[in-house]
């Protein structure tokens, strides 16, 4: 069984300036990515896909490989990851049985979490890290029309206890993992037989200084470190 495991860092962000290098405890989320990846018993090639030297830099230096800077059209806001993705599989003489796609953004994972997915796949075409939603359910949330509140699911009503609401989920964000041959037919980390894998709620997704900060403070409120939190 060959594994690689992708971490994708485009430098180009609005929101929160840079936020693939930003630092938890010393160590970037691109770091805090390969150091999972590293640990993982099924992973055989570590690879960082950026548009920016520096933050291939940190990559390599961390242990992950790099085909070169992606092309500019795959390192604008609307380039979309499974693109980036297939261009850098194209590029590889190798092939692999599975892709292990780590965000740096969602950053906490286990390599534990990795291994159990692929051993857990079963026939299933890709597996997924999900975390149930408990506020704001779907079925309370509104859109305005018209300057009229009406519900975002049609027939849905915000009144219904919670204990009768039926269960969702979120994607995390932290591991996608999908089989190389589904991923090159359709070009989607999410096919149609896709399997979760239900994490608690630490999973954070850093799109924010806010998000950032939860973070921090959560770790500081728990008194936890990355590198206990992640088993690394």
């Amino acid at each position: 069984m060959n594994v690689i495991a992708i971490v994708p860092a485009r430098c180009g962000s609005k929101g929160f300036r840079d936020k693939n290098i930003a630092k938890i405890e010393g160590k970037t989320l691109i770091e805090w990515a390969i150091e999972v990846a590293k640990k993982s018993k099924y992973i055989d090639d570590i690879y960082i896909s950026t548009d920016c030297k520096k933050y291939e830099d940190i990559g390599i230096k961390a242990g992950a490989k790099s085909i070169g800077l992606r092309p500019s059209y795959l390192a604008s806001d609307t380039a979309k990851t499974s693109d980036v993705v297939v261009d850098l599989l194209e590029k590889l003489d190798k092939k692999y049985d599975y892709i292990v796609l780590l965000q740096p953004t969602s950053p906490i994972r286990k390599p534990k979490d990795i291994d159990y997915m692929i051993e857990n796949i079963g026939n299933f075409d890709a597996m997924v890290t999900v975390s149930k939603v408990d506020e704001p359910h779907p079925y309370k949330m509104k859109i305005i029309e018209n300057g009229v509140l009406k519900p975002f699911i049609k027939n849905s009503s915000s009144e219904l206890p919670r204990q009768v609401l039926p269960e969702v989920y979120k994607l995390t964000g932290a591991i996608y993992l999908v089989r190389y041959d589904s991923f090159l037919k359709e070009k989607t980390f999410l096919p149609k037989k896709t399997k979760p894998y239900v994490c608690d709620n630490w999973n954070i997704n850093i799109d924010s200084i806010d998000d950032y900060l939860l973070l921090k403070a959560k770790l500081d409120y728990y008194k936890k470190s990355m590198k206990e939190l992640l088993d690394v």
